[in-house]
């Protein structure tokens, strides 16, 4: 497993979803893009990740995070790389970050809602991560 965070973690975390059984499903009809920060030690990175194509996301784009922020991404999540980590090891929940305001998150969740029959998509892909792929 790559190192988190880092554009080959990205790569092979976003290749993981893609693989998974359940993503062309999850991925039919979903029309927005994606922007990320992970505050770190030494900067921030930034990654852009467009909507899905043929039931798959895209390699990611590594931006500045003023890009990333300016591009006005229909989805956009910023935290500091401990919160993101504490999201994925699922020790700290998406809901109690963003109402403590350890993570910054924008968008329209109408479409992650339409989608709730996926989650167990969510369950094996970060399991996935958490086990080293």
């Amino acid at each position: 497993m790559p190192e988190f965070p880092s554009e080959a973690w990205c790569q092979w975390a976003i290749r993981l979803l893609n693989e998974d059984r359940d993503a062309a499903g999850a991925a039919e009809g979903w029309d927005g893009d994606f922007g990320v920060v992970i505050d770190r030690e030494g900067g921030a990175m930034g990654i852009s990740i467009g909507a899905p194509v043929n039931g798959k996301l895209p390699e990611p784009r590594f931006l500045s995070p003023e890009a990333v922020e300016a591009a006005q991404p229909r989805f956009f999540a910023r935290a500091s790389q401990a919160d993101w980590w504490a999201l994925i090891e699922g020790g700290l929940d998406p809901i109690a970050a963003i109402v403590q305001k350890r993570l910054v998150a924008r968008g329209d969740l109408t479409p992650v809602i339409a989608r709730l029959q996926y989650r167990g998509l969510a369950e094996r892909w970060l399991e996935r991560i958490r086990s080293g792929g």
